[in-house]
Formats: C-alpha cells, structure tokens, sequence
C-alpha cells in the first residue's frame, strides 16, 4: 500500500553536505526560501496513512526500510510535507520530526525522481 508518494521539485545547495551526515531534509513547495537551500522540496504528497517500522522508503531508485518514526514525524509530513530522514538504522527516534532508515549509502537526489512510502 502507498502511504506516501511525492515528486522532488528543487535540491537545495546544502542537501549534499547533509547527505555526508546521513541525513536527508524534505519540505514540500511551501518551505521558506531559507529552508530550500538545506532541504530536497518535493510537491504532490499527500500522507494517506501513518508511517511505522518496516515501510519501505525510495527514494529514485534506493530502497531503505523505516526503523523508528519520530512523535510528530507523520503529523509535520501530513501536513508540510516535512520531516527529517536519518540514514542510520536507529530503532528510538533521536527527535520527535525524525524518521529513522536503514544504513546504507545515500544517492544524491534529482529533480523529477520520486519519494515513495509503501506500507507492508
């Protein structure tokens, strides 16, 4: 089941630099110019249902399973299309807005690739 699905718009200029640190920033086309340059914004997603351990996440053509989900992650990505990816296998989310994924190497993404969540 596709619990979320967007498509990325713009790649900010610091996304590679986080990418380095294992993490990845959405917001969709509504974040502040500010936050654009740090965040990969995506338009089109709309969070159909709540995200949990073992959904699957792909980003273009990277697979990575969900491993923790933060208190607020699925609220802020329902509603601002925002939430922070952290590629680093963790079980107990660090901060409320994070979801957590398996550790494995991060792509850099591309304007047009798709952001798919699919539940089991």
């Amino acid at each position: 089941m596709k619990k979320f699905e967007a498509v990325i718009t713009a790649i900010g200029d610091m996304v590679e630099e986080f990418i380095e640190q294992k993490m990845i920033i959405l917001f969709d086309e509504s974040a502040p110019q500010e936050l654009r340059e740090i965040s990969v914004v995506h338009k089109g997603g709309k969070l159909a249902e709540d995200l949990v351990p073992g959904d699957v996440l792909y980003l273009g053509r990277a697979s990575y399973k969900v491993t923790a989900v933060g208190d607020v992650a699925n609220k802020n990505l329902g509603k601002i299309g925002h939430v922070c990816l952290k590629f680093d296998g963790k079980t107990t989310p660090e901060l409320p807005g994070n979801i957590h994924l398996e550790e494995k190497e991060i792509p850099l993404p591309k304007v047009g690739e798709e952001i798919l969540i699919q539940g089991n």
